[in-house]
């Protein structure tokens, strides 16, 4: 937490991990040890952050519903998660997109693997049902997440607007071209 408050407040480059070990009351040393580097601590916090929001998504998900309103669910969630918390996943989003590199890594994987899972497993079990056309899992969930990040991105790096109706009438639109139902 200590590290979190710290570039929260000051931001990467500005942050020292002697302020942060001495606030944690630890040593530089066992930051390294645990941590390899400030970017290595700076990905923890990251992948801290976006399992917080995998697993504030996945405990909303409408398990009984259809494949298309799982997906409205979970784009819904994904986009009230970033308002809810936007302050700090704002932060992060300039500092990682300015730093790039190991911090952008971890950031892009964790992503992929926990945030995006359950919308790869509703659109896997979809398919799977019928109730969607036989595509590439992976495609139509990056689809799908590139709708909601696009107007992420425009709001945090170009102070537009969140209007929530419109990314989701985006994904209602592509879920409904994925639907076998016609």
């Amino acid at each position: 937490m200590s590290a979190l408050r710290h570039f929260s407040q000051k931001g990467f480059a500005a942050t020292s991990l002697r302020e942060v070990s001495e606030d944690a009351q630890t040593t530089k040393p066992m930051i390294y040890y645990y941590f390899g580097s400030k970017e290595g601590l700076y990905g923890s916090i990251v992948r801290e952050i976006l399992e917080e929001m995998a697993d504030s998504i996945r405990s909303h998900l409408p398990a009984s519903a259809n494949a298309c309103d799982q997906a409205l669910a979970y784009s819904e969630r994904y986009l009230e998660h970033f308002l809810a918390k936007e302050e700090i996943i704002a932060l992060v989003l300039r500092e990682v997109f300015g730093l790039g590199g190991a911090p952008m890594a971890t950031f892009a994987q964790t992503l992929g693997e926990r945030v995006r899972q359950p919308l790869d497993e509703i659109l896997r079990a979809g398919m799977e049902r019928g109730e969607l056309r036989h595509e590439h899992v992976y495609e139509c969930a990056q689809a799908i997440t590139g709708i909601l990040n696009m107007f992420i991105l425009a709001h945090v790096f170009g102070g537009l607007e969140i209007d929530r109706a419109a990314p989701l009438r985006q994904v209602r639109y592509y879920m409904a071209g994925l639907s076998t139902r016609g």
